[in-house]
């Protein structure tokens, strides 16, 4: 696996680097969010479009945009609308979905795309020949809130994100128990280790799942998402505490 370097933030080497979540109404709330988060320590910053009241105005967004890169200056952005039925707030008709990312991609604001996988595989291709034209490196992500499926369907689908042109792929399922984390740490390991060209992002949900989320370093995941105020999913880890925990694995796993 090669790490993926953005802004001199290696993802994939090292600790997991830490995404805050912005989910202010307006781009003055998400700044406010985002300036506590790097405050915090969050490596990463992610504008959640779901929450944002004039979402269906791209133009207004794309100004809130220019806001926030200015705002944030060199610290490293991902540009996310989470659809209902992947956690978020709101959904979407497929071609909005796509005119707002693409949007959003050729803004030169953001570093990183989140491409849901449900939209298809042509809308999905488009959007991964869009961020790649514009520099930018793209997530396809799936989330499963009901259950964590096989380790051969959540390899399988890592590797078919792979193949549609994901920097960097993704899977959140929920975790009712340990065996449930355990499937998804096994799967993280395995796409890692034999299929992986870059970095990966996963994660169990719940708290059967919070422990998948701190210690990406010694099975895979090179990123994950912390709380600062508010979570937004379920079983984020307070930032504070995510810092410590994983600081504790960096320095027994590098010896």
């Amino acid at each position: 696996m090669q790490p993926l370097s953005i802004r001199n933030v290696s993802i994939g080497e090292g600790s997991p680097k830490i995404i805050v979540s912005l989910m202010g109404k307006n781009a003055a709330e998400a700044i406010a969010q985002g300036l506590a988060a790097l405050e915090a320590g969050a490596d990463c910053l992610e504008w959640r479009a779901d929450f944002c009241e004039n979402v269906h105005d791209v133009r207004s967004m794309a100004l809130d945009a220019a806001s926030l890169r200015s705002a944030f200056g060199d610290a490293l952005l991902l540009f996310t609308f989470r659809s209902t039925p992947q956690g978020g707030q709101m959904e979407l008709p497929v071609p909005e979905y796509a005119e707002l990312t693409e949007a959003m991609i050729r803004t030169g604001a953001f570093d990183i795309v989140d491409v849901e996988s449900w939209i298809g595989d042509d809308q999905v291709r488009a959007l991964m020949a869009a961020a790649h034209e514009c520099g930018v490196a793209a997530i396809i992500s799936h989330h499963d809130f009901e259950k964590t499926p096989s380790v051969d369907w959540m390899v399988s689908e890592m590797r078919r994100f792979q193949d549609l042109g994901a920097d960097i792929p993704k899977i959140a399922v929920m975790a009712h128990d340990a065996s449930d984390t355990l499937r998804l740490l096994q799967a993280t390991e395995e796409m890692g280790r034999v299929y992986a060209d870059g970095p990966l992002i996963t994660m169990a949900m719940g708290r059967y799942g919070a422990l998948s989320r701190l210690t990406g370093e010694v099975f895979g995941s090179a990123m994950t998402f912390c709380a600062v105020e508010e979570a937004s999913a379920p079983g984020q880890v307070d930032i504070s505490l995510a810092h410590s925990l994983m600081e504790g694995i960096h320095s027994i796993h590098s010896r």
